[in-house]
């Protein structure tokens, strides 16, 4: 099923790329092709390809969420993430080092299911979002003035510091700490929700996934869009920044349904293996 497989890991833990450098064997013990990431491939002094570049069948992730977010943005949607949990969250992860290869075993047998998850997209010449788009002013202590529509109806008008539209899986990240509620990933919709407003009047909302999100900054400044927490451009007036639901998906090969499983590590106060 799987033939050629990516490997990637972030390189500011020496556990990680051993661990890269393990299943990179492993990998070649099954009689499959590993590709290393070039800079993981430099680690090891092997040769390695651009993620942007690279045409594999499946990559495997080894690190935390931010590498996982970094890996999405460089591969655009054109293969599947298998995610080995070295990390203080891991929410996107599916095993940890000690199981990886088991279940590497089952992977590589057919024994896993697709976890298509849900991407926004932005009219701002921007990548897609797998975790949210927040909109917010270049100068932390300011606020601005901002009105949210749906489908071109006023929900909420208001001074914020900033305002998050997450996806489902977003809504366990940065919505999350920002008092917004949790979504069952099987649930399609997105949130919308708003950092320190000044009033009491908007609150987070839940909307289905089919309708259109417009955020109409009224300050006269600049203001900044961070796609998860990775990509950023700033934009001045006049901006009606208009938000829906991308055609891609991000995929992840899970072995088991354990999404409140791996919510329970993003709630716990100790980051510890499960």
């Amino acid at each position: 099923m799987f033939k050629k497989i990516v490997v990637t890991s972030r390189l500011d833990r020496e556990d990680a790329v051993s661990l890269a450098e393990k299943i990179v064997q492993f990998i070649r013990e099954k009689g499959l092709k590993p590709i290393l990431e070039v800079q993981l491939a430099s680690k090891l002094g092997e040769k390695g390809v651009p993620l942007d570049k690279v045409d594999g069948d499946l990559v495997v992730v080894v690190g935390g969420d931010g590498t996982v977010l970094w890996v999405v943005h460089k591969i655009n949607g054109r293969m599947p993430l298998y995610v080995v949990k070295v990390g203080k969250v891991g929410f996107f992860a599916d095993t940890i080092p000690t199981k990886v290869f088991t279940s590497l075993e089952k992977i590589f047998s057919g024994k896993f299911f697709y976890d298509e998850c849900l991407m926004l997209k932005t009219n701002l010449d921007m990548p897609e979002a797998l975790n949210e788009v927040r909109i917010g002013t270049i100068i932390p202590q300011q606020m601005m003035e901002i009105s949210v529509f749906v489908d071109e109806v006023k929900i909420a008008e208001d001074r914020v510091d900033a305002v998050v539209v997450a996806t489902p899986v977003g809504a366990s990240a940065y919505a999350l700490s920002a008092g917004a509620n949790i979504v069952d990933p099987r649930v399609e919709a997105f949130l919308i929700a708003p950092i320190c407003p000044l009033s009491s009047n908007f609150k987070p909302y839940i909307v289905p996934s089919n309708v259109k999100i417009s955020i109409k900054p009224e300050s006269k400044m600049k203001y900044l869009v961070l796609i998860d927490g990775q990509i950023q451009k700033i934009f001045k007036q006049p901006l009606n920044i208009q938000i829906w639901k991308s055609e891609k998906k991000t995929v992840f090969l899970r072995t088991e349904k354990n999404f409140y499983e791996r919510l329970k590590r993003r709630l716990k106060t100790s980051c510890v293996d499960f």
